[in-house]
């Protein structure tokens, strides 16, 4: 009788459980250099309500979630995974992020050379989403 062996077949079904957007990372990053732009995530500055973010899609292509890459200079569209640890809103705001479509994604123009801190800001008082994502500084 033809036997497996559990650290077989682990792995396997791990992989196969796994949603689509989860396995498969087909976004090409470049490596640090002065010929690549930095985007970066992290650290939040919590006591100004800027909260750290991780990456989790460049241009429509799900990722690796992580709070540092490097791109070639560039547009990009990126969503980011907001790392927040503030309380939940108000009842009055009690909306969840998933009501406001695109809360989390922003828009880039990256040049070389630079480092692009991206941030999610609380959104204190406002009607709208909770939080909003934000170019917060750029490094040369």
């Amino acid at each position: 009788m033809f036997k497996l062996k559990l650290s077989t077949i682990l792995p396997i079904l791990l992989v196969a459980l796994l949603p689509v957007s989860a396995q498969a990372e087909d976004f090409e990053t470049v490596s640090p250099g002065p010929d690549a732009a930095k985007i970066s995530g992290r650290p939040g500055i919590e006591v100004q309500d800027i909260y750290a973010v991780n990456f989790i899609e460049i241009n429509g292509q799900n990722i690796i979630p992580r709070s540092i890459l490097w791109l070639e200079p560039g547009s990009y569209t990126i969503k980011v995974q907001i790392l927040a640890t503030q309380p939940r809103p108000p009842a009055s705001r009690a909306k969840r992020h998933q009501d406001y479509p695109g809360h989390n994604v922003i828009e880039l123009e990256l040049e070389a050379g630079k480092t692009y801190e991206i941030r999610a800001r609380f959104n204190k008082g406002s009607e709208g989403p909770p939080y909003s994502v934000i170019l917060h500084r750029v490094e040369e």
